[in-house]
């Protein structure tokens, strides 16, 4: 299946600082997460998604189309909720919404918008003043409004900022949902932890170059450090023999953690081992980090010395 967005080598400048420095990076179908900390690219490459900024290098292309030769047609394709939209307090939920499919010559507005409150949560608000909307809700309210026009992406910049515990298990559980629908978001965030519960595919991003990406699981075991699980049937006889055979093993629980930079050698000798001592190997997989700790390893490839952070 194409990517829905592609980036090859984008560079972007803002006077002497270089925001982005050949940054590379495919889009797919589902939840991915653009993670990084404040200052990493992410806005700037959201607003070259969207045609908002001329990019001084590289190629950047949304649904085959070029993000900034043809930037309406991109626009009309993608929703999006900003870090900071700002709505006007005045004018009620639902007629606020009608207009915003409006815009998007949306056939029946009115449907689209009483359509999109439901799928928010927000039906029985529709007739409401939006200042008197809670920040949770005013969150809902953007989602809605990136949803409204039924585009092919949703792209959402740090979407639970400034909501509390609640309000942020409330809006990755509506995200969740409309994912199982076959609906596909680009979450741009330096939460990581909300990342890592909701995507299912991540691109991290720091100084402006992505530094890995793919399934969350596949970065995660990138980053693992070469540790690996054994499940065997004895874990303690499989782990002593293991150190026999020059391997840093140890049993934990019901499984043998080993370090490795050959998976593959890992697997034949702790096969042949099995067959020597009559055990039976169930299971190898990498130890897998949590996203914060694959981030913090990814990092510290890149910045050299002792006090990196």
């Amino acid at each position: 299946m194409p990517a829905l967005v592609t980036a090859s080598d984008l560079v972007k400048r803002y006077g002497d600082v270089k925001a982005l420095r050949g940054l590379s990076v495919e889009v797919g179908r589902g939840i991915w997460g653009l993670v990084g900390p404040n200052g990493a690219g992410k806005t700037t490459f959201i607003k070259l998604v969207l045609g908002l900024l001329r990019p001084d290098g590289g190629e950047l292309r949304a649904f085959g189309l070029d993000c900034w030769r043809d930037s309406m047609e991109v626009r009309r394709r993608v929703g999006v909720l900003h870090e900071r939209p700002s709505y006007p307090g005045k004018m009620e939920v639902g007629r606020y919404l009608e207009l915003v499919a409006r815009m998007y010559g949306v056939p029946d507005p009115g449907r689209a918008a009483a359509g999109a409150l439901g799928e928010v949560g927000l039906s029985e608000h529709a007739g409401r003043k939006i200042s008197s909307l809670s920040a949770g809700m005013l969150k809902r309210l953007g989602l809605a409004q990136a949803m409204v026009h039924r585009p092919e992406l949703v792209i959402l910049d740090e979407p639970t900022a400034n909501l509390d515990v609640i309000g942020r298990m409330e809006f990755l559980h509506r995200v969740e949902e409309m994912r199982k629908e076959g609906k596909s978001f680009l979450i741009s965030s330096h939460v990581l932890s909300e990342v890592q519960s909701v995507c299912d595919h991540v691109a991290v991003i720091y100084g402006g170059r992505v530094l890995e990406s793919g399934s969350l699981g596949e970065v995660m075991a990138e980053a693992s450090g070469g540790v690996w699980l054994l499940e065997a049937s004895d874990p303690g006889r499989l782990a002593r023999a293991l150190v026999e055979a020059g391997y840093e093993a140890s049993a934990e629980g019901r499984v043998v953690r080993v370090a490795s930079r050959d998976p593959t050698r890992l697997a034949l000798d702790a096969a042949s081992a099995c067959l020597r001592e009559g055990l039976e190997l169930t299971s190898m997989r990498p130890e897998l980090p949590s996203l914060e700790e694959t981030f913090r390893r990814l990092i510290s490839r890149e910045v050299p010395g002792p006090d990196r952070d």
